[in-house]
């Protein structure tokens, strides 16, 4: 079986998936990439060229006549890899819609098709256009779209949830993190057989071995009152309502620390943000760190992740390593993964007060925190890993190209 991929980048923790699905389950892998700065990519997401196992393709990205991105010359790379499969992932679905050509060039070469998403900010059909003119959803600024509701806008959204209509019954298959792309794609006519919900992963075998490897160095000591944030530092991780609890928790709990690994355009801003708190003894940041065995320290020697705003497999990270997690609404990943009192808490979102009382609650039991912790550890090992999530794709791909042959 042959993938064909097309994404905005290379992000250093989804080469390592890309590695494991060619490695192991014996698909070999094509990603195309543009050959530029890819539009598509949130602001300081760590790319990596460093240990890619499958096929990379640089193709130039250029905007098309409906305003979204897209590759050149991918006509040729078709015919020239022959894929048995094309996963493709927003905004490059738009391309079935609006390039019918397109479209029926992908049929005539028996290419199934897949469409990835999360989709975590997708509005049901009946509600789209009322969920886009009232400024639905949240950018990485962490600002609502702009509210509008002329009859332009109107005529807009219509033409916006109507792709999304058209694009979505034209693929094979869907993968999806969470449980309720079901009922989601269902609202649009696509039915239930054809979505997968695989959950997400990193690379969890690959994080096993590094904690093996510190393990064998020498566990470094738990901090339990030790504060981790990971990833990057923009509006919507809510890294800055995390920064205002733990000067709170601090006068309480005088041991309170907090650890930020990360690196985006919110960096300066948070750094004033803790001295003007005075906070610069206890929050400590580290910049962006993408070795994974530098990382698994930092985190083994903290004791609760928090993920105050949005994010996703930092999550699965943190409890690879045996955290407990504090979150509120992210992008879905935490739905699988972080079970009330059981691995973890759940806080109101954007709500300071209640990040404080939750974190609180655990500071005053320390036994709870370690407990959730080895409940994470083992959430990872018997329930949502790389095998899992794998083994789901692979069956949305096998059912996409007996979809496709049956058309």
């Amino acid at each position: 079986m042959k993938l064909m991929s097309l994404a905005g980048g290379l992000p250093h923790y989804y080469n390592l998936v890309l590695n494991k699905l060619q490695h192991e389950f014996g698909v070999e892998v094509v990603v195309v990439v543009p050959s530029g700065n890819g539009a598509t990519l949130g602001a300081g997401v760590f790319e990596s060229k460093s240990g890619i196992e499958f096929n990379v393709i640089y193709a130039e990205e250029y905007t098309t006549y409906y305003g979204k991105k897209f590759f050149k010359g991918l006509k040729d790379l078709i015919l020239q890899e022959k894929p048995d499969v094309l996963m493709v992932n927003w905004p490059y679905q738009l391309a079935y819609v609006f390039y019918p050509s397109w479209y029926r060039f992908l049929r005539q070469q028996n290419v199934a098709l897949i469409s990835k998403e999360i989709p975590f900010q997708v509005p049901s059909y009946p509600d789209a256009i009322n969920y886009y003119l009232r400024g639905g959803g949240i950018t990485e600024n962490n600002q609502q779209h702009q509210k509008n509701t002329s009859l332009l806008a109107y005529l807009k959204y219509w033409m916006v949830r109507e792709s999304r209509k058209r694009f979505v019954n034209l693929v094979d298959a869907h993968i999806n993190y969470l449980d309720e792309a079901k009922q989601i794609h269902a609202s649009y006519g696509v039915s239930e057989e054809k979505v997968f919900v695989t959950a997400n992963s990193p690379d969890t075998d690959f994080i096993a071995q590094q904690y093996a490897a510190i393990e064998k160095e020498g566990l470094p000591e738990t901090h339990l009152y030790r504060l981790l944030h990971v990833g990057r530092l923009v509006k919507w991780k809510q890294v800055d309502l995390l920064i205002q609890a733990t000067v709170q928790l601090k006068a309480q709990f005088p041991q309170t620390e907090l650890h930020i690994v990360g690196d985006g355009p919110e960096m300066a801003a948070l750094k004033q943000q803790a001295e003007s708190l005075g906070a610069n003894e206890y929050i400590h940041f580290w910049g962006g760190i993408y070795d994974m065995r530098e990382l698994g320290k930092i985190t083994l020697a903290s004791g609760i992740y928090v993920l105050a705003g949005m994010g996703g497999l930092s999550i699965n990270e943190a409890m690879c390593f045996g955290k407990p997690v504090v979150c509120s609404v992210a992008d879905g990943t935490e739905k699988r993964l972080v079970k009330e009192g059981i691995n973890g808490r759940y806080f109101e979102s954007g709500s300071l007060k209640s990040l404080v009382e939750v974190i609180a609650d655990l500071f005053q039991n320390p036994q709870k925190i370690t407990a959730m912790g080895l409940a994470s550890k083992k959430i990872i090992e018997q329930e949502i890993n790389i095998h899992t999530v794998l083994t789901n794709y692979m069956e949305a791909f096998k059912f996409a190209i007996n979809h496709q042959k049956k058309r």
